[in-house]
């Protein structure tokens, strides 16, 4: 960057000193809502209930249609279920399903980018970009306090992440491994 006088460093600003920026934040208010305010919704709105952005956790139960592994299908329907209770039915009420969803959904975001990163080409794993930018823009909606832009983020990072994650795993467990009597 570019200083005022010549042979001086531009001065850095205490937020980058810190590493406190936007994405930062984010993910220090994403573990601090896993673990010691598990039961808070993270929503500054006082009535968050809107069908968009709950009732689209369902997506998240596409990926048990697209995997042969029983225990894989148990994880997505019980993410799917564990979505909708936190972002529809009790997204206005403090209760211990907000930190759940957050663990579960971390868990298989984490998995689904490790399996995809191991099986696949390395590059598809930029696709993840797609549904983390909508919960990332979510997240500093809520901070803005848009309850509006906080709905449409999050129903996009349900129907991007259902969509993908449903996606890579049937490429995974059905294209990559096809004709393989060892994988079951």
């Amino acid at each position: 960057s570019m200083s005022n006088e010549p042979g001086k460093p531009a001065p850095v600003s205490k937020r980058h000193v810190r590493g406190q920026g936007d994405f930062g934040r984010v993910v220090i208010q994403h573990l601090v809502h896993m673990s010691v305010d598990m039961q808070s919704s993270g929503l500054p709105f006082e009535d968050s209930k809107n069908k968009w952005s709950g009732l689209t956790g369902f997506m998240y139960g596409l990926p048990a249609l697209a995997t042969p592994l029983w225990w894989e299908k148990f994880l997505w329907l019980l993410q799917a279920i564990l979505s909708v209770l936190a972002d529809y039915t009790y997204v206005n009420d403090m209760h211990v399903v907000h930190g759940i969803d957050r663990i579960f959904a971390t868990y298989n975001t984490i998995r689904i980018i490790l399996l995809v990163a191991s099986t696949l080409p390395l590059w598809t794993v930029v696709f993840a970009l797609i549904p983390l930018s909508f919960y990332y823009k979510g997240a500093l909606a809520k901070r803005n306090k848009s309850v509006e832009a906080w709905i449409v983020c999050h129903m996009w990072w349900h129907i991007t992440g259902g969509i993908l994650c449903a996606a890579f795993t049937y490429i995974v467990r059905y294209v990559y491994h096809a004709g393989d009597p060892s994988y079951s």
